[in-house]
């Protein structure tokens, strides 16, 4: 008899997760809310249930007998995956660090009370809280809902904001918070990195740093290899690995992002999961290693297979809708690479016909882009992507 792996999810950041599991022989048994997503029908078995629901996602792991739960491209989920360990006795990462993390505020908390580097903020349960704060800084500051992802509700405020910018800014944020609370936190100043890592045995066996590439508080693509230098570098996978210490987090994925200053190395988000935005695709692609294959085999007691090849320079660009609506086309792949030789893949979240909502944050997204440049050819290629590159979308 097969064995059964429950995925989280069914988005375009699963998907990856699915197809490597059914390589893998697997049984998939898919949890999602019936949508437009990608994942649905390559289930073995799908699960018309939010990932949210911790007492039905357990529910359907014991009627189902899985061996192992996992997910990926979201925090959303990674608290259910805690239940179900805990309750299970699988592997993964605990309710306890699943929550932690999951929680802007919960983790600034956790960073503070470690005396680890981490911004001043605050928890604001009101829109005063976080006028209140902003009014004692000299310097931007960063409101977030306590627990979204895909950038969901974030907003940098510049100095000089009037009370109402910032009540609006609070409000907008918990729109996007289940918990009613938002964090308003200091702006630290530097350089900002992405990446994933995976740890076996408290040691860190695998590190990619991406560069990348933002649009306001949208993350617009990542490069590889990353454009920090070999001492900096260091320093990053010193500071991950000593918060994943106080963590008690010795196994699995970690996805990233991080600040990077002379100073400083500051941990924004930690998530106990891959990557989103095509980091899975550009790791495969530039480093010859397929972190999906390493966490099925982790989760299932196997041993992490082997793999690697000498890094080739390789990027991804993030691209939605202008406006809401049903999506009518997307400019082909082969359209797309006769006028851009450096396009060599497009992996769609919509297809025409699905709503799409405009691409005001991550979550919204249609699609992204892999390209074979490096980071300091990518605003040039992507220059010439958008001149090529159309969404349409009738209103």
């Amino acid at each position: 008899m097969k064995k059964r792996i429950m995925i989280l999810g069914a988005g375009v950041y699963q998907v990856p997760l699915i197809n490597k599991a059914k390589e893998m022989g697997l049984e998939t048994v898919v949890v999602s809310p019936k949508g437009n997503y990608p994942g649905i029908l390559l289930a073995d078995i799908w699960l018309d249930v939010d990932t949210t629901d911790t007492n039905r996602v357990l529910d359907a792991a014991r009627q189902y007998a899985v061996s192992g739960v996992v997910t990926t491209g979201t925090d959303v989920s990674v608290p259910t995956v805690g239940v179900v360990v805990d309750a299970l006795g699988l592997r993964g990462p605990t309710k306890q660090m699943a929550d932690t993390v999951s929680s802007k505020t919960a983790f600034r908390t956790f960073l503070k009370g470690h005396a680890l580097n981490c911004p001043d903020f605050v928890v604001c349960q009101s829109a005063q809280d976080a006028w209140f704060f902003y009014k004692r800084q000299n310097d931007k500051m960063v409101i977030k809902p306590d627990d979204s992802s895909g950038s969901r509700g974030v907003m940098i405020l510049d100095c000089g904001q009037t009370e109402e910018s910032v009540i609006d800014a609070y409000r907008n944020a918990v729109k996007f918070s289940r918990s009613g609370r938002v964090c308003a936190e200091a702006f630290i100043e530097g350089v900002e990195v992405g990446g994933d890592a995976f740890f076996f045995d408290g040691e860190v066996r695998f590190l990619t740093i991406t560069r990348k590439h933002m649009d306001g508080v949208i993350v617009q693509g990542h490069s590889l290899p990353g454009s920090l230098s070999a001492s900096e570098m260091a320093r990053v996978k010193d500071e991950i690995q000593h918060v994943a210490s106080k963590l008690g987090y010795d196994n699995g994925a970690v996805n990233f992002d991080v600040m990077i200053n002379a100073h400083d190395v500051t941990i924004l988000e930690l998530g106990l999961r891959n990557g989103g935005n095509g980091i899975l695709d550009l790791v495969y692609h530039s480093e010859g290693v397929n972190l999906a294959e390493w966490l099925l085999a982790y989760t299932l007691g196997d041993s992490i297979p082997e793999g690697g090849h000498e890094i080739q320079a390789v990027s991804s660009y993030v691209f939605g809708a202008s406006h809401a609506g049903r999506l009518k086309s997307v400019t082909s792949l082969e359209q797309l690479m006769d006028a851009v030789p450096e396009v060599f893949d497009r992996v769609l979240a919509h297809e025409p016909g699905d709503h799409v909502e405009p691409f005001i944050h991550n979550a919204n997204l249609v699609g992204y882009l892999l390209l074979r440049c490096g980071a300091e050819d990518y605003e040039a290629v992507v220059a010439r992507v958008r001149n090529v590159l159309k969404v349409k979308v009738d209103v």
